[in-house]
């Protein structure tokens, strides 16, 4: 759930007939930790200083695209897991429309994440900060776990319930 983005014509990403929905706690966690550490190390003075500012930037962008309409469906995925399918879960397919329908933009943000952790993790070794650079490859990995399990999961919750609840 990490990296960067552009806009695409399909679909709008700003503005949502849909009402706020929680996303997971563990993605909640998740944000908060990567954030407060990119804060801390935005501090230095350094080029791992400017590296992690500039990566946080990137990351808050994506965040909140994550936020809007990339995981909130995922909340409903232990429900749906156990086959629990109700008409009050119909939100989650406009949303999972728009992951699908947006996937070039989220490409995009994808690709600015890497290429600004890829400038953190330079940065960091350069400066022989393992710890940076181990938080750097674990998001690097988070990431590539977006584009190949979270976003196309996000899909799958969306085509789930489209066939289990009537046509409205």
């Amino acid at each position: 759930m990490l990296l960067g983005g552009l806009l695409t014509a399909a679909v709008p990403l700003a503005a949502s007939a849909q009402p706020a929905h929680n996303i997971p706690p563990s993605d909640a966690m998740e944000h908060d930790s990567v954030l407060a550490y990119l804060g801390k190390i935005s501090q230095r003075t350094t080029p791992t200083g400017a590296a992690a500012k500039h990566l946080a930037e990137v990351m808050k962008a994506h965040m909140a695209l994550e936020d809007e309409f990339i995981l909130p469906p995922l909340s409903l995925l232990p429900a749906i897991a156990d086959g629990t399918v109700t008409p009050d879960m119909r939100w989650a397919i406009a949303m999972s429309d728009r992951v699908k329908a947006n996937k070039e933009k989220l490409q995009q943000s994808h690709a600015a994440i890497t290429a600004a952790n890829l400038a953190l993790m330079q940065a960091a070794q350069e400066e022989h900060d393992e710890i940076t650079l181990g938080f750097s490859k674990d998001l690097a990995a988070d990431d590539l776990a977006d584009v190949e399990v979270t976003e196309p999961t996000v899909i799958v919750i969306g085509e789930i319930l489209r066939a289990k609840l009537p046509a409205k």
